[in-house]
C-alpha cells in the first residue's frame, strides 16, 4: 500500500473519531452530565432518611442515565426554590401538594407511606392530655409545628389562638422544645420523628411519644418542576421497577441497622 493511500485512511480514521466526539458533546447523555438533576431534601446527607432518600434516588436515576445531585434545606424555603424552578425536584410530597403549586408535576408513583401525629415528651407523667385533636381548643397547651408541613398549619390554626401555636424550621428544633418544656405538643410525620429519634444525639429516647394520631396513612410522591416534566413518566416507571424489586424497603432496613449500630 502506498503512502499516501496510509495517509489516507489514518486521515478517515482520525476524522471518525472528531466526528464521534462531537456526537458525544451534544448527545442528551452528555448535556444531562454538565447539568444533574437537583433533587431538595430537608434531610441531611448522614440522616436516617437522608441516606434512605439517596439511595432510592441514587438508584434511580443511575438506571435512568440521568446524573443526580442533592441539595439540603428547610422544608419552607425547599417550597419556595422548588416552585421557582431553582430545585428540579422533591423526593416526597403529599398528593394534593399540586394543587396548591401549580409548577410542580406529581411522578405518578408512591414513594411510600407516613402517618402524622402530635407528640409530647415523656407524656406519661403528664396527667392532662388532649384526647382528641379538638380539645387543643379548650387546654392551654402550647402546639408547634415544622413549617412547609401545610397539614400540620391547616390541620391547627383554626382551634389555637395565635400564643398558643408556633411553627419551627426541622423536626430537631421541635424536638429539643418539647424536650425542654417550651411546648406540649409537636406535629410532624412519623418518618421525620423516627429520622431524628435514630440519630446519636437523640440515641432512641422513649420519652417522645406519639399522643395523638391525626388521620390515616398519608402517601406520599417525588414531584418534579414543570421544566422537567417530560422525566416524571420515567421516574415513575423506574420507581416502580425499585420497589417491585423490594430495594426500597431493603435500603431503609439498611440505614436503620446503620443508625441502631452507630448507637
Amino acid at each position: 500500500m502506498g503512502i499516501w493511500r496510509i495517509g489516507f485512511f489514518a486521515g478517515k480514521n482520525l476524522l471518525l473519531i472528531v466526528l464521534g466526539l462531537m456526537a458525544l458533546l451534544v448527545s442528551p447523555a452528555h448535556a444531562a452530565g454538565a447539568e444533574p438533576f437537583v433533587l431538595g431534601t430537608d434531610f441531611e446527607e448522614t440522616s436516617p432518611m437522608g441516606k434512605w432518600y439517596r439511595r432510592i434516588y441514587g438508584e434511580v436515576f443511575r438506571r435512568m442515565g440521568v446524573p443526580l445531585s442533592f441539595v439540603v434545606m428547610p422544608t419552607a424555603r425547599l417550597t419556595i426554590l422548588a416552585d421557582q424552578g431553582e430545585v428540579d425536584g422533591q423526593p416526597s410530597r403529599v398528593m394534593a401538594y399540586a394543587e396548591t403549586h401549580p409548577n410542580q408535576i406529581r411522578v405518578d408513583e408512591v414513594l411510600h407511606e407516613v402517618r402524622l401525629g402530635l407528640y409530647t415528651f415523656n407524656s406519661v407523667t403528664r396527667p392532662a392530655q388532649a384526647g382528641r385533636i379538638e380539645d387543643l381548643a379548650s387546654g392551654k397547651w402550647l402546639v408547634e409545628y415544622r413549617r412547609g408541613v401545610a397539614i400540620c398549619e391547616k390541620l391547627l390554626k383554626p382551634l389555637l389562638p395565635s400564643d398558643r401555636i408556633s411553627d419551627v424550621t426541622s423536626t430537631d428544633q421541635g424536638l429539643k422544645k418539647l424536650k425542654s418544656g417550651r411546648t406540649d405538643y409537636y406535629c410532624d410525620f412519623d418518618a421525620a420523628i423516627r429520622n431524628e429519634i435514630l440519630t446519636p444525639e437523640y440515641k432512641g429516647d422513649v420519652r417522645f411519644r406519639r399522643a395523638l394520631d391525626l388521620g390515616v396513612g398519608i402517601q406520599l410522591y417525588p414531584y418534579v418542576h414543570k421544566s422537567r416534566a417530560d422525566l416524571a413518566p420515567r421516574l415513575a416507571e423506574t420507581l416502580r421497577k425499585v420497589k417491585a424489586e423490594g430495594l426500597v424497603e431493603r435500603y431503609l432496613r439498611e440505614v436503620e441497622r446503620e443508625a441502631e449500630n452507630v448507637r
